[in-house]
């Protein structure tokens, strides 16, 4: 099963994050995404301008674990939820000061914070996205951010009373710090909401008093807070940011990444030079033959079939290496966790794809929703396609989070479209308008609209997804969803 999601990441950015399941019946799980781009012609983006060199500079592809379909009250209830995991790993650790307690205790601690943060992100986006939002939904959602920031902060008391060295409060002492700034962010993102959908003053009043009981709380113990005056803001941002790099390093995975065929392309060239050094020297046993060793035309013929050979090795390497590229991928980049296991892997590939050659799927989809009814030849645009064949290895999964949830893998993928305002026009236009017979001046934004469609080959079948990126030399407007 696949699931995708895309959002704005700066002025000129959009990150796609797609998550593959793990197949728990096979040896393999294996997906293959499809994406590609519409360009307009007028944006100059073309083989020869935008070859793969420049392409590879502006995707950027992090692969992380698929954090697991909690809700904020799994943390603490149960037996086996994070929390009390987290207890009893910080228990272990208190009793017995091993290197291999060490280890899990501080993953323990990063994979509880983690989670949170990301639950708190997705469980506020939840209530922005209702139509309408209730007193009980909010008043049921501080609640159990406050149970859960009480119980973990219970475990910081008793760790900051420990003999344990510096080293290792540190590492609860920034998830705590981590964890108040992620439910100061999620907080303040949703009392705007509610501010500006005229929610329950009663329900304003509570989250406001939440942030700022967070804000004292951080100054209180030293963390950086807003209500200290002492910080700039600048540092303040820098370090949240760094804060939430370390914490949430758990989940990354590493990769490796390597050109595909390599071993095949220097055995290419080798077997090109071997079949160049046949043809010189037969050439020179001939003439020696015939001109005898040391002779003018020996030496002249010796010459020619050196500069032949250099020739025919350049031309057959090309040859072959040109007509096998549809073999091979450009990248291909091994997957491993922190235990050094290999987990998965993906290979890449970016091509050009003229219109005439796309699947009638994707000119189908490509062809909805258009302001003027054209055909796919008429839109004159220029198709990216972007593959990612992805393989996931169940059994090794999971094996170095002291979480047996793991439910899958999420690469994201950034694509920054900087270089394609390089031909935009002046991101402000204006138009003319008739009102009570004045003629007036109005402006506003001359948009390019970038297309892309996803299609996804699992073993379930095959998916399409697509969006529409509106853009201006300013930078991104909006992404529309396209159903």
């Amino acid at each position: 099963m696949i699931k995708s999601n895309i959002k704005i990441n700066d002025k000129f950015s959009v990150v796609i994050d797609i998550t593959y399941d793990k197949i728990f019946n096979r040896k393999k799980s294996k997906y293959t995404t499809l994406t590609y781009l519409f360009i307009p012609e007028s944006l100059n983006i073309n083989n020869k301008t935008y070859p793969e060199t420049k392409f590879y500079n502006d995707v950027r592809l992090n692969v992380k674990y698929d954090t697991p379909n909690y809700k904020l009250e799994d943390l603490y209830l149960g037996e086996k939820s994070l929390l009390i995991s987290l207890e009893k790993k910080a228990s272990k650790f208190l009793e017995n000061r091993t290197k291999k307690n060490k280890w899990h205790f501080t993953d323990q601690v990063k994979m509880f914070s983690a989670t949170l943060s990301d639950l708190l992100s997705n469980e506020t986006k939840e209530l922005i996205k209702s139509k309408k939002i209730n007193s009980k939904d909010i008043q049921c959602f501080l609640e159990n951010i406050t149970i859960i920031l009480s119980d973990f902060r219970n475990l910081v008391i008793k760790i900051d009373a420990s003999t344990l060295k510096e080293e290792s409060k540190n590492i609860v002492f920034y998830s705590d710090e981590h964890i108040s700034n992620s439910v100061e962010l999620q907080l303040t993102n949703l009392y705007y909401h509610l501010q500006n959908t005229n929610n329950s003053n009663t329900d304003l009043e509570l989250i406001a008093n939440l942030i700022n009981k967070e804000q004292k709380y951080k100054k209180h113990h030293n963390y950086d807070s807003p209500k200290d005056k002492s910080i700039n803001p600048e540092d303040l941002i820098y370090k949240r940011n760094r804060l939430k790099n370390y914490i949430e390093s758990i989940f990354y995975l590493n990769q490796n990444i390597r050109k595909d065929g390599v071993i095949f392309e220097q055995s290419i060239l080798a077997l090109a030079a071997g079949m160049a050094m046949i043809f010189s020297t037969a050439i020179a046993f001939y003439y020696q033959q015939i001109y005898g060793n040391f002779t003018i035309p020996f030496f002249g013929a010796l010459v020619v079939s050196y500069m032949l050979k250099d020739r025919i090795k350049g031309s057959i390497g090309l040859l072959f290496i040109s007509r096998s590229q549809s073999f091979f991928y450009d990248y291909k980049i091994k997957i491993t966790n922190n235990l050094g296991k290999k987990v998965g892997k993906i290979k890449e590939n970016y091509v050009f794809v003229p219109l005439n050659k796309l699947g009638n799927k994707i000119k189908k989809h490509r062809l909805k929703e258009l302001i003027l009814k054209l055909d796919i030849n008429s839109l004159n645009e220029q198709v990216i396609q972007y593959k990612k064949k992805i393989v996931i290895y169940p059994k090794k999964f999971g094996d170095d989070l002291p979480d047996e949830n793991i439910i899958g893998l999420t690469d994201i993928t950034r694509l920054n479209f900087h270089r394609f305002i390089q031909y935009m026009d002046d991101p402000k236009k204006d138009y003319v308008l008739v009102k009570k017979g004045e003629v007036q001046n109005k402006e506003t934004n001359k948009l390019y609209h970038i297309n892309i469609i996803q299609k996804y080959y699992t073993e379930e079948g095959i998916m399409f997804n697509r969006y529409r990126v509106i853009m201006n030399r300013d930078g991104i407007k909006r992404i529309e969803n396209i159903a």
